[in-house]
């Protein structure tokens, strides 16, 4: 969306939220995340590949104020697909100043032969942590990214705190962003830690939002963990996927089965009940792509995008950075086609 000067990526509404300056960056509209369980309410409100962008056509630098509540976050600086610099906000408001850094070689000296995905006059400031707000954007001649200086496609990603990132050590490094950048397609991030529910008011959303040129639903860890019936999972995850897909016939939708964790090694997630099995999820939701008739819904197993234990982290649930790098390769992989497909 556009806000000002600036344009706001992965940022589906600039609410004002009262007692607190400025606006918080949200990756759901409000209407969509008042229908969600509460959990999923808290979370939808945190940042997790949300964006601030623009050019800066001036001389003098830009100053990007923004506050962070609830949880410290990081502000990730790139220009362009290069990483700048790195931030950490908290509730006092930080005014991040913008320019070019020693040798300031960016943006002429690219390669001639190559096209990056982001062009390197586009500022992007990356938002992973707690809830962000803008507070202003201060500079005389800043413009919102045009045509052909970002990504021409975007990828939408649904699941859970695998999805939004968690674990990985940098937003580049989470399994979404992987893959994106292998394909370069521009990544919306929807995943809401704990909280992937598969829920008919995210699902509506997912559908019905257009901006999207393909997805992927990484579903659901939580709703296992979390003791949801194998027969209330299909119910929930056969409307989100037929949904999406049915709605975008032109645009590949690809469900993805768990990844490998503690539940495949007969382990039990402290004070939790499961009411089936991973394989019975795997099955339930491999069987939604193979019954509904929908020739742009299909389904690859998590366990053929990792491969190794060792990728996983302590947890043996979140993929630490080497797996969700292998998670990303993998994936790009199977989307390739679907891509360039279209």
């Amino acid at each position: 969306m556009i806000y000002g000067k600036v344009e706001l990526f992965n940022v589906e509404e600039a609410v004002e939220v009262p007692g607190r300056a400025g606006v918080l960056l949200q990756r759901v509209p409000e209407a969509v995340r008042t229908q969600l369980k509460e959990g999923a309410q808290g979370v939808a409100r945190r940042a997790a590949g949300v964006e601030i962008r623009f050019v800066n056509e001036g001389r003098e630098p830009a100053v990007i104020e923004l506050a962070a509540y609830q949880s410290p976050s990081r502000i990730l600086v790139y220009a362009g697909g290069h990483q700048v610099k790195e931030y950490a906000v908290g509730p006092e408001p930080l005014g991040i100043e913008i320019a070019y850094p020693f040798p300031g070689f960016l943006p002429d000296a690219q390669p001639v032969s190559v096209k990056p995905a982001y062009s390197p006059r586009v500022w992007r400031l990356v938002a992973e942590g707690g809830e962000v707000h803008l507070l202003s954007a201060k500079g005389e001649e800043l413009r919102p990214p045009q045509a052909g200086e970002t990504p021409e496609k975007k990828y939408l990603a649904y699941g859970t705190s695998i999805t939004q990132g968690v674990q990985a050590t940098s937003p580049d490094l989470s399994y979404i962003r992987q893959a994106g950048g292998r394909l370069g397609l521009d990544v919306l991030n929807l995943g809401l830690a704990g909280a992937a529910h598969c829920e008919q008011a995210i699902a509506d959303h997912i559908a019905g939002r257009g901006d999207w040129d393909i997805a992927t639903l990484c579903v659901s860890i939580n709703m296992l963990n979390q003791g949801v019936p194998v027969s209330e999972f299909r119910d929930k995850a056969a409307y989100l996927a037929c949904t999406a897909a049915a709605r975008n016939p032109d645009k590949p939708v690809i469900c993805i089965g768990l990844f490998p964790s503690f539940a495949d090694l007969g382990l039990v997630w402290p004070e939790r009940s499961p009411q089936a099995t991973a394989d019975e999820y795997r099955r339930a939701l491999r069987e939604i792509v193979e019954q509904s008739g929908l020739p742009n819904l299909h389904y690859i197993d998590g366990r053929e995008l990792l491969t190794s234990w060792d990728g996983l982290s302590h947890d043996l649930l979140h993929p630490g950075n080497s797996g969700m790098i292998e998670i990303g390769e993998r994936l790009a992989a199977f989307m390739r086609p679907l891509v360039h497909s279209r």
